[in-house]
């Protein structure tokens, strides 16, 4: 199995505490890393991607940019390279729906390497993934599990 995970699962355990505080960004923190967790102890991979680097790169706060990659530089254990078809395909997506640039190209290089499952806490992204033809699901790191289960039967 393998994983892929937007930039907004990596910078999710470095959210302010305020926004930590609500329930649902703490419930997703958790779930983050569980499945981070989960992939180390059963030997799946979690992919990173140029996207989530550049991403990463422009977060303003120095601490949390620092946080945030060496966060994501020890979970990832398979990379993409950006290429023309990852390219090609990123524009294929915005064409089908309103998309953000950055979504499609996550989704495009989760495809690329056959992800089985993009994990986001992006609701619209989600929502929007909903409507396309994709070959990986994207999903909420909390409903991760419950898809596994599904996918392993």
């Amino acid at each position: 199995m393998k994983l892929y995970f937007d930039t907004c699962c990596y910078s999710r355990p470095y959210d302010n505490p305020a926004h930590q505080s609500q329930e649902s960004v703490e419930a997703e923190t958790i779930a983050i890393e569980g499945a981070v967790d989960f992939c180390r102890v059963l030997g799946f991979s979690i992919v990173g991607s140029p996207t989530v680097v550049v991403e990463i790169e422009k977060i303003k706060d120095d601490e949390k940019r620092r946080d945030v990659r060496s966060f994501y530089d020890r979970v990832i254990n398979e990379f993409v390279d950006f290429n023309d078809d990852i390219f090609c395909r990123a524009q294929e997506i915005r064409k089908q729906i309103n998309i953000k640039n950055y979504d499609s190209f996550h989704v495009a290089f989760a495809e690329a390497v056959s992800a089985n499952f993009l994990l986001t806490t992006d609701d619209r992204f989600e929502r929007a993934a909903v409507k396309l033809e994709l070959k990986t699901k994207v999903i909420n790191p909390i409903n991760f599990l419950g898809e596994f289960v599904k996918w392993v039967q």
